[in-house]
């Protein structure tokens, strides 16, 4: 532009339209998502404003930390007694549901195990619109939830697709096929939106679940604009790369450690923390020996330059051959332990472990056995035997919430055996599990229990005791108060500090969904998903349900 051009009015309304028109087009947050699809979905700052907004829940886990943990002021446990249901939206697609309802603006989203997407007024419980998708399941149906961003809905499905709806209709905008191997691989997880701080570039972060089907697990990072890969990150390390070498042979090429859970970010630092799931063939010790790095791992790998770079690893279960991989979202905080305070990152498995990191360095600082172990050093045999938890114990997906108050982590777990049998030779095939052994069949007890964990003393505050095994997850507040679902149906409150149960509500379906809490207008809301048991079915579970459902409840009036 010329000089004389930059000192005239109109040089300046061109200069000023073409800023914006660069904006727009790099996707700088608070100007390219500003007007009227800001109304309609969350910008890249409302992602990283979600621990102090209360009147939203836009992550699975309420924020990047993953803390689960809301600030409210009506419902305490003076009054939670008075907890009512508002509505109840009955999902059509009956069968498990582990989501969390996404809830902006007056709009609850809500997905079911077989990928549709259901999008609900928040006062009344009426259907806005439904997206429904029949995709191909390769072995069993979940989704984890939808993400909201440039006036989309952006759905991750069972057969490897990325799906973008129109926030505001429910209509397909785009539908790109995003992994390679259409055969072993699937997505279960909401995608995770990340906004470059040096680059303002946004892109949706997303975890490949593929690890039991013979492939590596990965990490995406893709374009929302367009659907276009933008990089990839493989949890199990190549030829040359550090921690190859703890693989027999050439196992590692198909080693596992799938992604299969929500990812805690720092936005600041760029820092992704991820977990890595089990090594393959499952069952079977000796087709990979070693270590097996970086399966059953806690991964923190910075994603702010042009390729990701592993900053630690942690693993938990070196050579794991029983299914223990960690699978909750792990929790970013910081917190005092031995009344000091430290950047802390908290995360649990399957096989019945908590464990407390330093979250900058990936040293452990406290561990804790939540669940019933037995026989974890033996290796499933020919003729086979028992080791606890079963595959389906311990801490499962939507793991726990954090409370700075209290400084405890609530953490449900469940006590299962299973009995194991490997086999003596391994085959790959395509589009069927690389087990190296059947699945265990289980063995009881089946019971479960809700931790409280003291972080400062690593040791449990309280425990209270489920007849049925526990995987709904944790929602904490600021008034002291403590949600969890269980196996039976009922959603309960407890008091936060002394773990003493305050409220009861029985849904009629299983719950193995994490609960949400966020205040629209005046009133405060909490809801949770129910639906049948899934994985978690067991023998003893209620033979009734009532299907699948989504039901809001507020302070009676």
């Amino acid at each position: 532009m010329r000089t004389d051009q930059m000192k005239s009015r109109s040089g300046l309304a061109r200069l000023a339209g073409g800023v914006a028109a660069a904006a727009m087009a790099v996707g700088i947050a608070g100007i390219a998502h500003a007007g009227a699809v800001s109304n309609t979905t969350p910008t890249p700052k409302d992602y990283t404003s979600t621990a102090s907004s209360n009147s939203t829940w836009i992550l699975g886990a309420k924020n990047y930390d993953n803390n689960r943990y809301v600030d409210i002021g009506q419902i305490t446990p003076a009054n939670v007694a008075q907890l009512k249901p508002v509505w109840t939206f009955h999902i059509s697609d009956n069968g498990p549901i582990e989501a969390a309802p996404v809830v902006w603006n007056g709009t609850a989203y809500i997905t079911s195990a077989h990928d549709h997407v259901y999008a609900i007024d928040v006062k009344t419980g009426k259907l806005k619109w439904q997206f429904s998708d029949n995709p191909h399941v390769i072995s069993f149906a979940a989704n984890r939830g939808v993400t909201l961003l440039d006036g989309k809905v952006y759905l991750a499905t069972l057969d490897g697709h990325l799906i973008a709806l129109n926030a505001t209709t429910g209509k397909k905008v785009f539908d790109k096929v995003e992994v390679s191997d259409t055969a072993n691989s699937f997505y279960t997880m909401q995608p995770l939106p990340y906004t470059n701080p040096k680059t303002g570039k946004t892109v949706l972060l997303l975890g490949i679940s593929n690890g039991d089907w013979g492939g590596i697990g990965t990490i995406q990072a893709i374009n929302p604009a367009n659907g276009a890969v933008e990089w990839k990150y493989e949890t199990i390390p190549g030829p040359g790369q550090k921690g190859n070498k703890t693989w027999s042979g050439d196992s590692w090429k198909r080693g596992g450690g799938a992604v299969w859970t929500m990812m805690a970010l720092d936005p600041k630092t760029g820092i992704l923390y991820a977990n890595a799931g089990n090594p393959q063939p499952d069952f079977n010790g000796p087709a990979r020996k070693g270590s097996n790095l970086y399966s059953d791992s806690l991964l923190a790998i910075n994603i702010s330059g042009a390729k990701p770079k592993m900053v630690w690893a942690h693993q938990f279960i070196p050579h794991d051959t029983h299914d223990w991989d960690p699978v909750m979202p792990p929790i970013l905080f910081t917190g005092k332990v031995d009344g000091k305070e430290m950047p802390l990152v908290a995360d649990g498995d399957k096989a019945g472990n908590f464990w407390l990191l330093n979250s900058q360095t990936g040293k452990l600082v406290n561990h804790l056995a939540v669940s019933m172990q037995y026989n974890q050093n033996t290796e499933p045999s020919l003729k086979g035997n028992v080791a606890c938890p079963n595959t389906n114990g311990g801490v499962e997906y939507n793991g726990g919430s954090y409370d700075p108050k209290t400084n405890m982590i609530y953490l449900p777990s469940s006590n299962e055996c299973g009995f194991w049998r490997a086999t003596k030779n391994v085959v790959y095939i395509a589009g069927q599990f690389y087990l190296g052994g059947a699945f265990p069949k289980f063995v009881g007890p089946n019971t479960g229990q809700f931790n409280a964990i003291d972080v400062n003393t690593g040791v449990f505050a309280w425990r209270n005791p489920s007849k049925l095994p526990m995987a709904g997850g944790a929602l904490s507040t600021s008034t002291g108060l403590v949600f969890t679902g269980l196996e039976n149906g009922d959603f309960d409150a407890y008091d936060a500090t002394s773990g003493k149960k305050l409220w009861s509500y029985d849904t009629g379906s299983p719950i193995i969904a994490p609960p949400v809490a966020f205040t629209q207008g005046k009133t405060e809301y909490v809801a949770v998903a129910s639906g049948q048991a899934g994985n978690q079915e067991l023998p003893n579970m209620p033979k009734t349900n009532k299907g699948t459902m989504l039901t809001m409840f507020a302070l009676s009036k």
